[in-house]
């Protein structure tokens, strides 16, 4: 169950590397689902809509970084697989949090909501 992964640990393999784990989550997330994604986000052209709507994906941009996660039913909050601070890009330790949209430093980095 999806709730059941909040505040937990995520675990990152070595297969999967650090540079694309919160997709990888994005596509856990889905797959509990019953939906699928890419590999990578980047594999296929996904959808840009206007506004957060349920289980889409939310993209946001870290300076050179990307970062996502999936829009929480409530279309307020998302939950992520993400590090203590995610402006650190050495950090290697993730856990499942759930955050809301409108919080910063979420709100000024969001690049936009995607369905595939």
């Amino acid at each position: 169950m999806i709730e059941d992964m909040l505040n937990k640990p995520y675990i990152v393999t070595k297969e999967q590397g650090k540079r694309y784990v919160c997709w990888t989550f994005c596509k856990e997330v889905y797959s509990q689902l019953g939906m699928s994604l890419e590999n990578f986000f980047h594999d296929r052209q996904l959808h840009r809509i206007p506004e957060p709507s349920i289980n889409c994906i939310v993209l946001f941009r870290i300076g050179n970084r990307w970062h996502s996660g999936v829009v929480w039913p409530d279309g307020l909050h998302f939950i992520h697989a993400s590090t203590k601070n995610i402006f650190d890009p050495n950090e290697t330790d993730y856990i499942v949090c759930k955050d809301r949209l409108t919080g910063w430093p979420y709100k000024f980095l969001i690049e936009g909501y995607y369905v595939p």
